[in-house]
């Protein structure tokens, strides 16, 4: 069943571009976004999590007048930290004192992502109006930059939400945040939580 999910979920958006060709090239768009993460993980004890940065790159098309698929190019970067951990000796002699020792992997994190998602208009943005809609997707991430699991490829969902302000034409104006979850992935970088902010034209 998780399988037959994962399928249905990035064939059913290119089955309808194939079915709605002429209104697909009729009101095709591309997008470029960028922000932080608000939250990635989960952190591991003694360690700590930058915010760090995230862009994204689309292009995607409006098959129905509330749905669109938009295809995504992500990167996001941040840091992770090892806090020293002090460990007491049980007999104290002189010299007393104690050791430390880094608790978890530290050093910098980056993932990048190529996802395919529909995007739901709760709120359909008129002209010079805002709008608010649904994101959901999944697709292929890559840990290109780890201190312990680099190179590694997982499979990944993603659901969120934005807020848009239509502009002249199709563009506009958008803040989004998205949860991605991916599958077997290291702790630090199991989850991330990236807010934008973008351009779409």
């Amino acid at each position: 069943m998780m399988r037959f999910g994962r399928l249905a979920l990035i064939t059913v958006p290119s089955l309808t571009l194939l079915l709605f060709p002429y209104v697909a090239r009729a009101q095709r768009f591309v997008a470029f976004a960028g922000g932080t993460n608000v939250a990635q993980g989960p952190a591991l004890p003694f360690q700590s999590l930058s915010a760090g940065l995230a862009a994204q790159m689309s292009t995607g098309y409006r098959v129905a007048p509330r749905l669109r698929v938009r295809f995504d190019a992500l990167v996001s970067h941040f840091t992770a930290a090892a806090e020293p951990v002090v460990f007491l000796a049980p007999v104290c002699l002189p010299p007393c004192g104690g050791s430390a020792a880094p608790a978890a992997p530290a050093g910098s994190i980056g993932v990048a992502a190529l996802t395919v998602n529909e995007l739901i208009d709760v709120i359909p943005a008129a002209q010079g109006g805002p709008g608010f809609y649904l994101i959901a997707g999944g697709g292929a991430y890559y840990l290109f930059q780890h201190p312990t699991a680099s190179a590694m490829m997982r499979f990944g969902l993603s659901g969120g939400a934005g807020v848009e302000l239509r502009l002249e034409g199709n563009s506009a104006l958008f803040i989004e945040a998205r949860y991605h979850g991916l599958m077997n992935a290291p702790a630090d970088s199991r989850w991330l939580v990236p807010v934008t902010v973008g351009l779409r034209l």
